[in-house]
């Protein structure tokens, strides 16, 4: 089973920004941990960046499309992109995934991982919801886009910015996983 792993953000873009925390680190902590234990558990994994701009691409748009492309080239099962949340509302809360369309794979897969996270993390659970991002559009696997917490809410950009608590939600995605689409078949 491959697993398609994508960061969001790095490069030029280093995504949200708030009390002292950058999106695309904790993108990118969070990912290589992930793709650190779904390996172990023997997934095949590729992950778009292992650094703050391996592969990143200087148009926004083109990046999107070539990430979406490297998944699809790749013949990935899945596509699980890490994001951070940011709002206008420093009391915004709570984790929350995204999927192309409602119904099917995606969303079970989805809403396996926001309750994976809120159940261990006691993370507000802000559910499944369907968007027009590229990533999600363009890929022909299923795909999520899982939104980690706010980090324009003090507490929550603790955690966020806490090594720790970013491989206890990588462990939470991982499990989330592993409860929606099964541990792969021994080789």
């Amino acid at each position: 089973m491959k697993i398609f792993i994508d960061p969001g953000h790095g490069g030029p873009d280093p995504g949200a920004v708030g009390n002292g925390v950058t999106e695309e680190f904790v993108n990118l902590n969070v990912a290589l941990e992930l793709e650190r234990l779904l390996r172990e558990a023997g997934y095949e994994t590729m992950i778009y960046r292992t650094t703050s701009d391996e592969n990143v691409l200087e148009n926004k748009n083109a990046d999107l499309r070539n990430r979406a492309q490297m998944a699809n080239n790749w013949n990935a099962d899945y596509f699980i992109s890490i994001h951070t949340n940011s709002s206008v509302r420093p009391d915004a809360q709570g984790v929350e995934a995204y999927v192309y369309r409602l119904g099917g794979t995606s969303e079970r897969l989805a809403q396996s991982i926001v309750n994976s996270i809120s159940n261990e993390l006691g993370s507000r659970n802000r559910g499944v919801m369907q968007a027009n991002f590229a990533v999600l559009r363009r890929t022909n696997m299923p795909a999520v886009l899982v939104e980690l917490g706010y980090l324009t809410n003090s507490t929550e950009a603790l955690n966020l910015n806490s090594p720790a608590w970013q491989r206890a939600v990588a462990a939470a995605i991982f499990n989330g996983i592993v409860n929606a689409v099964g541990l792969p078949r021994p080789r």
